[in-house]
């Protein structure tokens, strides 16, 4: 039997108006579920897996139903999987975790796994100084507002909407960062890290978000993985016992 392992991937974007063909993008994404499951100990999901979530109470989006049903049948299986949301997707409630069993973190996490400790966070937010993007990010979070949206917006008109801030999201991102690294000196991520292991050791800071694939050692024992995305990377993280590996997947 092979050993066990834990995968990490982010960023797929299911629903994106710009993916033209959803259906081969969401097979892809399933075929490499089936693909990790079969010697995985764990599966990590480190956000916006949907381009956008919307989540009533007895409404969820449409769509995804190939990606929900291999999810539950890997959690069925005794696999844990985990989610932890990205700016794409905050507004989920229970519905992933009571129907499809995953696991759901809500903010970035410390975990010890195979004598390593990992800082896993979908990484928006982290050191990021535009002052728009967390005003931007605390009117999302706020269950005053998911209150409010829920209580006075139909199903229909809230994912139109959401669709269409989340196009504008991407678009804007694009045009500031065009997914390429920006430095160590400039990259948010790279730099919180830094920060973060001046008072806490760390060996693995793994990250989604940025859409840039990057495995870089910032101390003798910490590397930072930034997972890259399933839009034009379709790279995910792979820990075999102490071993971290980024790798490219091929359908």
């Amino acid at each position: 039997m092979s050993s066990q392992k834990i995968y990490f991937a982010s960023d797929v974007h299911l629903g994106a108006p710009y993916i033209k063909d959803a259906r081969a993008h969401e097979a892809r994404f399933v075929s490499w579920l089936d693909h990790v499951k079969k010697d995985a100990s764990e599966i990590f999901l480190m956000g916006d897996i949907f381009d956008f979530w919307w989540e009533y109470k007895r409404v969820i989006p449409r769509g995804f139903t190939r990606l929900l049903g291999k999810l539950s049948e890997i959690t069925d299986s005794g696999v844990p999987v985990h989610f932890f949301i990205g700016n794409h997707d905050i507004w989920v409630k229970d519905y992933l975790e009571k129907e499809c069993g995953l696991t759901m973190h809500l903010e970035p996490e410390l975990v010890q796994r195979n004598g390593n400790t990992l800082y896993l966070a979908h990484g928006d937010g982290l050191y990021d100084p535009s002052l728009g993007f967390k005003l931007l990010r605390k009117v999302f979070h706020s269950t005053f507002v998911q209150t409010l949206f829920e209580t006075f917006v139909h199903p229909d008109l809230a994912v139109k909407l959401g669709k269409y801030w989340s196009g504008k999201s991407r678009m804007g991102h694009d045009q500031k960062h065009a997914a390429t690294f920006l430095g160590e000196d400039k990259e948010h991520l790279v730099l919180y890290s830094k920060d973060y292991l001046k008072n806490k050791s760390v060996n693995f800071f793994i990250y989604g978000h940025r859409h840039i694939v990057l495995d870089l050692m910032l101390q003798k024992n910490a590397r930072i993985i930034i997972l890259g995305d399933w839009i034009s990377h379709f790279t995910y993280a792979e820990l075999d016992g102490t071993s971290m590996t980024l790798k490219t997947f091929t359908a």
